[in-house]
């Protein structure tokens, strides 16, 4: 029929979007990701980089703490310029945004998808919500993967660029440093059979550029390792087969479609594995296999053997764009009419729209609740409490109040000393959830106030110390995907006087706003039944 091809869809075929609207995606993200950064509250893991930051030396941080994080350093470098120089605690979050939005930049400009991926990818969530939102060193992986990919077609003639993004990106965690160990391990490879054909130059070149890969290799495993002997977790290994299927069977569709806190959860999973297993036969068909199962290879084994916990997931979905993304590269027009190309296409959009309903269901949670009440407890000792009060604090939780202060706040907190952040060790005199050791040190103390971090407790059985009264109850909800993963929640206890024995009333912890939230929630990994009573100043 003429004139038939105008009335056909490009939304699932190759082709650049025109600039004004990928400019016009990339500003609705802008406006998105402010009014959610604005509206969010850092939660501990936020504020530990912050703190190591602004209270540690470069020596200290280097030689010392990252091996008890498990991480190198990048992000702390970022962090440390404006810690040290007494920037405001919002600034991190700040960071974390311009970083996020660099990456989104980079994929809307560069990136050769079709225009229904371009639009659907800046809002999905590991990259808006997980990466973007929440201020943590991954907000660095999206964009260093697409500088990388950016680079890809020229990485035999004009290797620096590509592998100095792969450097960079190893210093990010542990899971990037294996990600971009098996990306470059790949692309040792394809230069050793290219080897023949390359001129002395280029030759030079890659041998450089492997050196410099090299060294800082070395440097990031110098500052991780070894394992102090002291760690929490510095022991526990899992070599089994049968926890690496398992690993495998949870950790890829995670990173897909897999909502955890959801229903038909096996369904879910099921999918997923289809999805990951179409992936595969799309990347035979363009010899882009290795580049994909060697480091998706090497993630799963330190998931399996060590540690893995749900955010590790935007790393393996981040390497999924990544892969994808030198696929479509090779993509021509002949093989865009193809069926199964056409699908996959669809499959890979679908992916995206589910991932875009978490992101909408987390904001809006994030938005109306307290992702952390860390900011509220801060405020509450800032205007409620006196002058001189020793403050108890118990809970590694109790981390991500500092950074509202100029000081350590807490007398029993690393021995009061300047050091706020949370130090992994089994040394570490910092107390722990309200046992009756911690109970006992309290009753010696005889401290002010005591502060309460939810850590991993069930939150129903909380009891008050022995004269003490319930202060304030501050809930908050690290949300995941369309449910709350675990409570973010302080509980603060002032001493009690003769005024508060006789006005004390019971309040039954059913019938709290904090509890009615969390059944309304309903908690998907972990759930709690309330029952115990509690006591609250009028």
């Amino acid at each position: 029929m003429p004139g038939v091809e105008k009335y056909k869809s490009n939304l699932f075929t190759g082709g650049r979007l025109k600039d004004r609207y990928w400019l016009g995606i990339f500003a609705v993200f802008l406006a998105l990701l402010a009014v959610a950064v604005a509206h969010h509250e850092p939660w501990m893991d936020e504020a530990q980089a912050w703190l190591l930051a602004k209270d540690a030396n470069l020596e200290e941080l280097f030689v010392q703490y990252l091996r008890y994080e498990g991480s190198p350093g990048l992000w702390h470098l970022i962090l440390m310029v404006p810690a040290k120089l007494g920037f405001p605690y919002v600034t991190l979050n700040i960071i974390a945004a311009v970083v996020a939005a660099s990456g989104v930049y980079a994929f809307l400009r560069y990136s050769p998808f079709p225009p229904a991926i371009k639009i659907l990818f800046p809002f999905s969530y590991f990259v808006f919500f997980q990466y973007g939102v929440v201020a943590r060193s991954y907000c660095l992986v999206p964009l260093l993967l697409f500088v990388t990919a950016i680079n890809y077609k020229e990485k035999l003639t004009r290797p620096f660029v590509f592998v100095i993004a792969l450097c960079l990106l190893e210093n990010v965690s542990v899971h990037t440093f294996l990600v971009a160990g098996g990306i470059f391990a790949v692309h040792v490879w394809d230069v050793a059979r290219e080897w023949g054909s390359l001129d002395r130059r280029t030759r030079v070149r890659q041998v450089a550029a492997a050196a410099l890969f090299g060294f800082v290799s070395i440097f990031v495993v110098l500052v991780l390792v070894p394992t102090p002997a002291d760690h929490v977790l510095g022991s526990g290994y899992n070599s089994s087969v049968w926890n690496f299927i398992q690993v495998v069977w949870w950790a890829i569709p995670g990173s897909l479609i897999l909502d955890e806190p959801g229903h038909y959860i096996v369904i879910q999973q099921a999918v997923s594995i289809v999805i990951f297993a179409t992936t595969l036969c799309w990347l035979r068909s363009r010899k882009l296999t290795l580049l994909y199962l060697v480091p998706l290879g090497l993630l799963l084994a330190l998931f399996a053997i060590k540690y893995r916990n749900f955010w590790h997931d935007g790393v393996t979905f981040c390497l999924w764009i990544f892969v994808l993304w030198i696929g479509y590269l090779n993509e021509d027009e002949r093989s865009r009419q193809n069926t199964f190309e056409k699908a996959f296409t669809i499959v890979v959009t679908l992916v995206l729209a589910v991932q875009v309903c978490w992101t909408a269901t987390a904001v809006y949670n994030d938005y109306f609740y307290n992702y952390s009440a860390s900011r509220q407890v801060a405020d509450w000792i800032k205007h409620s409490g006196s002058p001189g009060e020793r403050i108890f604090a118990t809970g590694w939780k109790t981390t991500a109040i500092q950074p509202y202060f100029d000081s350590n706040i807490f007398y029993n907190f690393n021995a009061g000393s300047g050091k706020r952040f949370w130090i992994w060790s089994t040394a570490n005199q910092t107390p722990l959830g309200l046992g009756t050791n911690v109970l006992r040190r309290i009753e010696n103390d005889q401290p002010d106030i005591v502060v309460l971090a939810s850590d991993h407790l069930d939150a129903s059985m909380v009891t008050n110390p022995p004269g003490y009264v319930l202060e304030g109850l501050f809930p908050g909800y690290q949300f995941w995907k369309t449910g709350i993963y675990e409570l973010n929640t302080y509980w603060i206890f002032r001493k009690m006087d003769e005024r508060d024995l006789e006005s004390v009333a019971e309040l039954r912890y059913e019938d709290c706003i904090f509890c009615s939230r969390v059944r309304k929630f309903e908690i998907g990994f972990r759930r709690s039944r309330p029952s115990a009573d509690f006591l609250k100043r009028k």
